[in-house]
């Protein structure tokens, strides 16, 4: 009988397990983590904080006001208490946010929502305490969700507690051990105890999600590295350097505290990061309803014209971009996704001319030169296109990309030599470089006909 695909994986897993924390995968025992279950001390003041909200946009201050009489009317509801800690954050009080948290674990001591906010709020200043706490939540809240534990747990690596963090581990990771955040705490906990074979294991499957995939990637190249793979760690510190910040790991609690955010910076941000993770839909609504109340807001109309952009509306995108540039007429950014939809309506000229003067605001961006040769290439100016490749890789070395545009328009040009070179240099870059494949093939195509 064949294994199951995840027999593999799922005992290296308990090999770490059992080395880190001399604890096997099979059935555990009923002891627990161990964390203060006595109550926080009160508030020196019963009275919710009353923030100084002078400065505050008037939604925002409308919001705390209606949090605090919520406690005022339920002064002994730790939700009532916890909500107003939430709205305090979520408008930059932290200091009141953390007495709120304090208050409504006092009144619900066994409430991991309010003892995760709290030791999250208290990392910094009181790690000790706050790991206590953050262990507790992790064990109340239990398999409703796993962000506590994730949480708890990077907080553990990143202060050297690395049996701690493995035994920490476990109960999510026998329960899912394909679970992508847990596999890149564990395979920390893995390198740091010299053991890079397992680390590379336990990441590979990191590598598809978008939450693991930049982390997984710069830790797998120490892996190789450790392992004597130069070549192979070098292409996964470019890969990494080439990817997008990623988000933290989804955490309900947390997101409740960003969906309270009501200051227009805060829901642009928010709006933002909905569409990096395409979550298309949510992103509108938050735009839509900004732009509602503040018709010419430049992030709104910028990130609503990206969304219509994705969505292929590339006329009514121009048209937010074009609004963003009347507000904001020095926009780099604005610029540039102006390149990017007229490109999408394919007016090659005019979309040159944009990406032209993003690169007189910022003449080492390397995706504006990249953008203007595809620009100059489908308008037939392959000269232009050739100078804009080559300022491209000029800015980013390691763009494979670039060369593979570089290598077809120098055989295009019967530039053989150089069609060689540059496509050589892609593929060392990227093996799987489709234009720079091309090339070589179509060389050596005509090398054997000769």
């Amino acid at each position: 009988m064949k294994a199951r695909p995840e027999t593999r994986s799922t005992w290296i897993i308990c090999a770490i397990l059992l080395g880190i924390t001399a604890a096997g995968c099979g059935p555990q025992s009923n002891s627990k983590p161990e964390a203060p279950r006595a109550a926080t001390p009160a508030p020196t003041r019963q009275e919710p904080p009353n923030p100084d909200v002078a400065t505050l946009e008037p939604g925002q201050a409308a919001q705390l006001r209606t949090a605090r009489e919520a406690v005022l009317a339920h002064p002994e509801s730790a939700d009532a208490w916890g909500t107003y800690g939430q709205v305090c954050e979520a408008n930059d009080f932290a200091v009141e946010a953390g007495l709120c948290y304090a208050r409504a674990v006092e009144l619900a001591p066994d409430s991991g929502r309010w003892l995760h906010l709290l030791g999250l709020q208290e990392l910094a200043l009181k790690p000790d305490s706050a790991l206590a706490r953050l262990s507790r939540a992790a064990e109340l809240v239990g398999t409703n969700s796993d962000a506590p534990r994730i949480r708890w747990v990077q907080a553990l690596n990143e202060r050297g507690r690395f049996e701690e963090a493995a035994r920490g581990l476990q109960p999510l990771l026998l329960i899912r051990p394909d679970h992508p955040a847990a596999r890149l705490e564990l395979a920390r906990v893995s390198l740091s105890t010299n053991g890079p074979a397992a680390a590379v294991e336990l990441l590979t499957p990191c590598l598809t999600n978008p939450y693991t995939a930049r982390p997984a990637a710069m830790l797998l190249s120490q892996a190789r590295l450790r392992l004597g793979d130069v070549e192979g760690a070098n292409a996964l510190a470019r890969r990494a350097a080439s990817m997008p910040r990623p988000f933290d790991w989804p955490d309900p609690f947390l997101r409740e505290i960003e969906s309270l955010r009501r200051d227009r910076q805060n829901v642009a941000a928010r709006a933002n990061g909905l569409l990096i993770q395409r979550r298309i839909p949510e992103a509108e609504k938050l735009l839509t309803d900004l732009l509602n109340t503040s018709p010419d807001d430049p992030e709104g109309l910028l990130i609503l014209g990206r969304l219509r952009l994705q969505q292929s509306k590339c006329t009514e995108a121009e048209k937010l971009i074009q609004r963003h540039l009347k507000v904001r007429p020095d926009s780099l950014n604005g610029q540039v996704q102006l390149g990017l939809v007229l490109m999408c309506q394919s007016r090659w000229n005019d979309a040159a001319s944009a990406f032209e003067t993003a690169l007189r605001v910022k003449p080492d961006f390397a995706q504006a030169h990249f953008n203007l040769g595809l620009a100059r290439a489908n308008a037939g100016d392959d000269a232009g296109a050739v100078k804009a490749f080559e300022e491209a890789v000029r800015c980013n070395p390691g763009d494979a990309a670039a060369l593979g545009n570089l290598s077809e328009l120098h055989l295009r040009a019967g530039r053989s030599n150089q069609a060689r070179d540059t496509a050589t240099q892609a593929l060392r870059l990227d093996r799987n470089q489709p234009r720079a494949r091309r090339t070589l093939e179509a060389l050596t195509g005509a090398g054997s006909r000769r």
